[in-house]
Order: structure tokens, then sequence, then C-alpha cells
């Protein structure tokens, strides 16, 4: 502004100066939209890298794989939140060659900061790190990857990057929504390419019971053997992809950092949670007794992963998920008990699941209640479809969001709600499917998403056992209708069996807000 009143002294003195004032403030408003209008980067040149490129020397992690003898995959699942904590602090303890982590979020809480100081430590060792992150929720957070990237034995790439990395970014999505609403939901934890873990969960306090007002149930898997083969050939496709981008193209004419000296945070975040999983009784502090036990704990199991195309999206929709359609050992002839975070049964997915209860499947499906979901607009779309649901013979579950359950995840100590981040089902008791994909147009139409299928009945029994813990009356709803078709909510509270004719957890007025909210063409988005 200062430039504009020098160019022009009487600017906002008259009728006239007052227009050239509103004039400027549109050409400005214009020139912020163009910028936030920017196009996603483009890398005409990077080096492709694969895990076969680091192969491991003397690897403790070795000891996972099957006998000479079995072709088949290790498999464990990682239920208990510190379970799956520990499962990947101790692949990093023991990685010897490579470290390849693929993440939709890597928060920068206590456990985001101390699984950071843990692979720095294994980058000075000489492991190589690669972190492939997807962009959406990591605003801000740029210095720290090119930080990290500085090291000579990390490398950090950005899955389908913003053009506008500052305070636009979010203008940026909303304006070239087409292009940026396709983000990659993956979760791959590899090391040395022998171990993997897989599932659900980011990285962060809420995925392994750590926070103290919210906190997730999840289900992750470790695998090795040709399992951990598979998600490193995921991981490369989508490494090597031209939507992930290295984090120093974006800032080409930037010096980059080489100073790797702020670790304080990192070294208080590691003691800290150290002390927690201490006080745990699953506490297991030495990695080669951590592998051991391991060991002796995998099942042996065909196994295979589906993953999408890292360009997928809603002009390739093909989805690789479609293989539950066309693979008869996918099929369901007796029942199916399905967790899925987020529930729209929208476009095939109503007439799929309607297909198998006419069939006389029987199904089961737990997601969210409106008080433990963190998406509420998610919920606002899900709810038209329970009398539907129900009406087509399916067992409709939500989960409480201070039920049992939220007793379970806090290792805190603090009373802190539950909510549902499971994506996972099994199949006649033979088949379990554990994974990043949810039954929502999100993950079926926008974002790349990973499964593991086990073929295994004692891992179907052991996913069927923990999901059974999570269905209780004393830590879900069980949805059905009245004779009048009105939703009801079964479940027990304070040890007391209730039923509810009103939805648990919102009032009339965020019922409303919601009502309103479907009213915008936003569904599929969700």
């Amino acid at each position: 502004m200062k430039a504009l009143r020098e160019q022009n002294p009487t600017l906002g003195d008259s009728k006239q100066g007052g227009h050239s004032l509103i004039g400027g403030l549109v050409v400005t408003l214009m020139l912020s939209l163009l910028v936030a209008c920017a196009s996603p980067p483009q890398v005409l040149e990077k080096s492709p890298s694969y895990v076969a490129d680091r192969a491991p020397v003397e690897s403790p992690l070795e000891r996972l794989l099957p006998p000479p003898e079995a072709s088949k995959s290790g498999v464990l699942l990682l239920a208990d939140p510190f379970d799956a904590l520990q499962a990947r602090l101790h692949l990093v303890e023991a990685a010897s060659s490579s470290l390849d982590l693929q993440y939709y979020l890597w928060q920068g809480d206590i456990v985001g900061r101390a699984l950071t100081e843990a692979f720095l430590r294994a980058a000075d060792r000489g492991v190589r790190v690669r972190l492939l992150l997807d962009d959406i929720y990591h605003s801000g957070r740029d210095e720290i990857y090119q930080t990290l990237d500085s090291h000579p034995n990390i490398q950090l790439r950005l899955f389908n990057p913003m053009g506008n990395r500052g305070a636009l970014k979010t203008v940026n999505y909303a304006l070239r929504k087409a292009e940026f609403n396709h983000r990659m939901h993956n979760k791959i934890f590899l090391a040395d390419g022998l171990a993997a873990v897989m599932g659900g969960r980011n990285i962060g306090d809420e995925y392994f019971g750590l926070d103290e007002s919210f906190n997730f149930q999840d289900l992750d898997v470790l695998v090795t053997g040709g399992g951990a083969e598979e998600a490193g050939e995921a991981f490369d496709q989508f490494w090597n992809a031209t939507l992930s981008v290295p984090i120093d193209s974006l800032y080409p004419d930037t010096n980059r950092r080489d100073s790797l000296s702020a670790r304080e945070e990192l070294v208080v975040a590691t003691d800290t949670l150290r002390t927690v999983l201490a006080n745990s009784d699953a506490y297991a502090p030495n990695t080669r007794a951590w592998i051991e036990s391991t060991r002796s704990s995998l099942t042996w199991a065909d196994t295979r992963v589906i993953v999408d195309n890292p360009d997928r999206g809603p002009e390739n929709i093909d989805t690789a998920f479609s293989i539950f359609a066309t693979d008869p050992r996918l099929r369901p002839d007796r029942e199916v008990t399905i967790q899925t975070a987020y529930l729209i049964p929208n476009g095939p997915t109503m007439d799929t699941l309607g297909g198998l209860a006419a069939r006389g499947v029987t199904i089961s499906i737990l997601t969210n209640s409106a008080a433990s979901n963190n998406h509420g607009t998610v919920h606002a779309y899900y709810m038209p479809y329970r009398t539907a649901l129900i009406q087509a013979g399916i067992s409709l579950y939500e989960l409480q969001a201070t039920g049992d359950l939220s007793d379970y995840l806090s290792r805190t100590g603090a009373m802190a709600r539950a909510g549902l981040h499971t994506k996972a089902m099994v199949i006649d008791n033979e088949v379990s499917v554990i994974g990043s994909y949810n039954m929502d147009p999100r993950s079926r139409v926008w974002n790349t998403e990973i499964a593991l299928l086990v073929f295994s009945d004692s891992i179907a029994e052991a996913v069927h056992d923990e999901m059974s813990r999570d269905f209780d009356p004393a830590a879900a709803w069980c949805v059905t209708l009245d004779e009048k078709d009105r939703l009801i909510w079964r479940g027990k509270s304070d040890g007391e069996v209730v039923s509810l004719e009103q939805e648990p957890g919102i009032g009339w007025w965020q019922r409303f807000l919601w009502s309103l909210l479907r009213l915008l063409p936003l569904e599929n988005e969700m």
C-alpha cells in the first residue's frame, strides 16, 4: 500500500480515491487467487530408487523370515496400541540397510517426534531412509522436511503437493480441487525390505492411546516374507510415481539446511515415550528379545497385498479393491464382519451389501457414532443410509465414544473419548482384510488405498475375536428400527441396558446443521 500511495498521493482522500482503493483491493485479491491457483509442481527428472537397491546385510530381521520350505508370509496382528507402537520402534532399531515409510499423516506430537528421532538415529548409522508423505495435512512443515532431507541418508518426498506452499495453500486446494482432491491414504512401515507394518494407523498420539482427550481404536498387522516383499513393491511404485515430488524440488533456489542440531525436542519426546511404555505390562525394551518373541508368535499364511495405482482418481477410477467383485475367494457365502471408520454406502456399495444380504449372507458393520466420529461432515452424509442398511438385513453398530473401549484405549490415565479408525473385515471366518480402505466415496473414488489379504482360518479367528470386543453392547450401540421404522439405539451405559429413541451424542441443533449440510452436493467428496 505504501507504493500505491506514493504513486497517488490522493488515494483514499476523495470519491475517486475510494474507487481506486477498492480497485486496488480487487486487484490484490485477484492476484492472490492467481497465486493460490498454482499448478502442482512438475519434476522432469528425479532419481528412481527401489527397496532392492539396499539389500540387508546381517539384518536381525532375517529371523522373522519364513522357513525355506514354506512359501508363505509371517503374520502377526497388532491390535493393542502399545504393541503397534513398539513394533515400529523395534523395526527401526533392527534395520541395517533401509527404512521405507509411507503415510497419509505424520504428526508432530510425542509419537511423531519420537519415531522421527528413531529413524534419524538409524540414518546416522548408515540406514537409508525414504519418507513419503501425503501433502494435504502437513502445511507449514516444509522447513522441517528440508532439514530432514538434508541428512545424507534421508530422502523425503510429498505426494501430489500443492503448488502454493504458503498461507494460501488451502485456497490453492479449493480452487484446484479436481487435481488436489486426489490423496495418498496408504500406510507402510517397512524395515530392510523384510518386515512391514500395514493397516489403518497413521503416526500420531491418538493412534496409540496417548492422547488425553481422544484415541482411535485401530488395527495393524506385521507381515514378513512375501507379504513384506509385496509391500516394498507397492512402496517403490509410489516413491517413483510422477506425483511423488522431492522436497528439494519445491525449493530449488533455497540453500538446503545442513544442520540437524535441533534434536533436543525429539530426544525429549523419545524419553517421554519410553517412560510411558516402561509402565506398560507389554513393554519390550530389548529389540532382539522382541524379534524372538515375535518370531514365535507369527502365523504362516498365504497373503496378498492389493494397492491402488498412484495416478487413480475420478478420471481413472479403477480401484484395486474391485477385486472383491471378481475374486471368488473374496465373495462371502455365509458371513462378513466389517469395521469401517467412515461409512457412506453410495454408488455400488449399497447394492453390493443388499445383494449379499439377499443371498442369505450375515453382514455386521461397526462404524462411528455421532459422538465418536472425528469427521462430523462424514456422519452427516452417513445418517440417511442407516434405515436402508437395516431394512436390507444388515446388523448395524455405532461405537460409543465413552463406552468400555475408551478405557481400553487410553494409556495416559485421562478420561479420553474413543473413536473408530479400523478398516478391516473377515469373510466367512477364512479371509481377513486389513488396510486403509473405508467404505465411503473418498476411498472408492479419490484416495489411493492399500490392504493386506490374509488367507488363514486362525488369523480370521483372531481378527474376529478383536472385533467382538468392539461390538459388545458396552462398547457399541446396536442400531435397529422399531415397528414404525424409527431408529433405536440399544446398548449398555454404566452397566445398565438402555434403549434410546434419540441419537446419542448430539442435540437438535447439530442435527439441523447437518441436515442443511446435506443440501450441498458434497457427498462424493466425503
